[in-house]
């Protein structure tokens, strides 16, 4: 392998990097707007609830509701630490192909 295609090889393991960090922000943004967008629709749910019913049935609802938030964001919480480990696996992976190209590169020049 040439010096070229160890540059190539290294811009493309670079785009891949990029590409997963994106990918990775963007689905952070989804759930981050999936978590105001369910929290907003609890609290619209609330409010219906409590104008129609008693004071007993409105605190049933809000602690109902709470732990549907708690088992969202431990939800939400599961899914970001999955894809910190994938994230982590794939950085893992490209730092050691850039190595072992790093090595046989040198291995390749250097006799």
């Amino acid at each position: 392998m040439d010096e070229q295609e160890i540059i190539e090889k290294l811009i493309e393991l670079d785009v891949r990097a990029l590409t997963i960090n994106s990918r990775r922000k963007n689905q952070l943004v989804e759930i981050t707007n999936q978590y105001k967008k369910e929290e907003q629709e609890i609290i619209k749910n609330y409010h219906w609830q409590t104008e129609k019913e008693n004071v007993k049935t409105a605190q049933k609802i809000l602690q109902e509701a709470q732990e549907e938030i708690e088992q969202f964001r431990e939800k939400n919480k599961e899914i970001l630490e999955n894809m910190e480990l994938e994230f982590k696996r794939s950085l893992a992976t490209i730092t050691a192909e850039i190595i072992q190209q790093i090595f046989q590169f040198n291995r390749e020049n250097h006799g």
